[in-house]
């Protein structure tokens, strides 16, 4: 029983850690982009082996995905017990604010610097993706805000498996004590 404890506690410890590790690493690519940009070896348009945009970009794309699997685990087995809660809306509205902020981004970003975003005489292509990127984030962050707040702001009934697994630790508890 203890080892299968210790094997739980594990598990916990990694799932949280590929969540953690893209918060911490997701910083530290940046701020290595933003240094290698002012020395100026980091240009989003150079695609070369040797560019660094090439290999920082899908890096932290695999991050993203390795952040997600985590959570998802999670959410696979815990649907069933937070389904009084409504755990499955609030994990769709998760799911979509990281779609919305990294692949919406990355595509617009990449139709830009292909050019197919036309420019308009303030603006480069380029320039223009990123400022419709950034526009269409605001405007949906801000609906995805609104529909949150509603989903959390609910009165939920208590969690009744909750009384059941308190009396069974009790139990267990007695049960460790008598030996």
């Amino acid at each position: 029983m203890i080892e299968t404890k210790r094997k739980g506690k594990r598990s916990l410890f990694l799932l949280k850690l590929g969540s953690f590790q893209f918060a911490v690493l997701k910083i530290a690519f940046t701020v290595l982009s933003i240094v290698l940009y002012t020395n100026g070896h980091f240009d989003l348009t150079d695609m070369e082996i040797t560019g660094a945009a090439i290999w920082i970009n899908p890096l932290v794309g695999v991050l993203t995905i390795i952040a997600l699997w985590p959570v998802a685990i999670m959410f696979m087995h815990l649907r069933v017990a937070l389904r009084s809660i409504k755990i499955i809306p609030k994990y769709a509205m998760y799911q979509l604010v990281l779609v919305l902020s990294q692949l919406q981004s990355a595509i617009i970003n990449i139709l830009a610097m292909n050019g197919t975003i036309a420019c308009a005489p303030p603006y480069s292509s380029t320039a223009r993706g990123y400022l419709m990127s950034q526009q269409l984030l605001i405007l949906e962050m801000f609906i995805i805000t609104l529909v949150t707040r509603l989903l959390y702001r609910r009165h939920y009934e208590p969690l009744s498996e909750e009384e059941e697994d308190k009396q069974e630790m009790d139990k267990n508890t007695k049960l460790t004590i008598a030996s």
